[in-house]
């Protein structure tokens, strides 16, 4: 998968996360690819900055501008999700793996 659907999957599952009026575990993040890029999008001021991708990601320039177009549709989850075509299936699964981790680490076991 290209780092653009990557980002894209990301936006979709953080939109869906949103949507649903939940928060990924924080536990969960570093297991979901580009998730942790996503988020921390989110609260940078708009539009997002190349120079603050490069710096907080260590990116190259090229790496920084190819991600910075990928999270154009940070504020569009539906748009995200339509760059993706797999993302319905996905979204269904993923959502469920993790409302069970949420349930396993609630119940004091190891996510």
């Amino acid at each position: 998968m290209s780092t653009s659907a990557m980002v894209s999957w990301a936006i979709t599952v953080v939109g869906e996360f949103e949507a649903a009026g939940r928060r990924i575990p924080d536990s969960v993040i570093p297991l979901l690819p580009m998730v942790d890029v996503v988020l921390w999008a989110k609260e940078q001021p708009w539009p997002l900055q190349v120079d603050a991708l490069r710096k907080r990601f260590s990116l190259s320039r090229a790496t920084a501008y190819r991600w910075s177009n990928a999270l154009l549709d940070l504020h569009d989850p539906a748009a995200a999700r339509r760059r993706v075509p797999k993302a319905q299936v996905l979204r269904g699964s993923m959502y469920r793996a993790l409302q069970d981790a949420l349930r396993h680490s609630a119940a004091g076991g190891a996510v």
